[in-house]
């Protein structure tokens, strides 16, 4: 019977550390500030070609998101400041990567893709992972230009996790298709996000 009652509390504690609360039938998420956690968060994009196309990735991102509810607790906005070094993406090949660095991303020139903006979301009354929509504007070699694109998120105590996936477009942002022999790249590249975001 004492061993059922300390398995019972033990249970009531993790739920408390890992789930949000709720009051009267609305969940309350965290709020405040959040610091996006390098290496667990990650950011792919596929580049067709008319071979098959090739991908890229980074586990180097960084920023921070500011959360507030509003309405009480009906709706919550997150403001993100966030970005990757350009020079720490890599496709797995060491001549693409160095073109890819000095010739289309300009990374000595341009060191940072950055994105700046909101998300919103009306989580209902489940825990579950729930839809937003994230909004703001795009920065690749300083040339800026608004985006938009639809993520799932899930909520912990004092955790986010978000993923999402959007198109960007090279021509856009003055970048030249990459090009070799009989490989030539094109748009739209297809960029695929996986954020988690920490409360110290």
């Amino acid at each position: 019977m004492r061993r059922g009652a300390m398995l019972i509390g033990g249970l009531a504690v993790l739920t408390a550390l890992w789930a949000p609360s709720m009051v009267e039938g609305l969940v309350l998420l965290p709020t405040g500030t959040f610091e996006i956690v390098p290496g667990d968060s990650s950011v792919v994009f596929r580049v067709p070609d008319n071979r098959g196309g090739f991908s890229g990735r980074t586990t180097q991102v960084t920023g921070r998101v500011a959360v507030e509810a509003r309405g009480e607790g009906e709706e919550y906005v997150a403001r993100v400041d966030a970005g990757i070094a350009s020079g720490a993406i890599t496709t797995g090949g060491g001549i693409r990567d160095a073109a890819m660095r000095s010739t289309f991303l300009e990374t000595g020139r341009y060191p940072r893709i950055s994105f700046t903006g909101e998300v919103t979301a009306r989580p209902g009354l489940g825990i579950h992972p729930f839809p937003a929509t994230v909004r703001g504007s795009l920065t690749i070699r300083d040339v800026t230009r608004a985006i938009e694109f639809p993520a799932v998120v899930t909520a912990l105590a004092r955790d986010y996790l978000a993923d999402g996936t959007a198109t960007v477009r090279m021509a856009d942002y003055g970048i030249p298709y990459p090009r070799a022999f009989i490989f030539v790249a094109r748009d739209p590249v297809t960029v695929t996000l996986h954020l988690r975001a920490h409360q110290p």
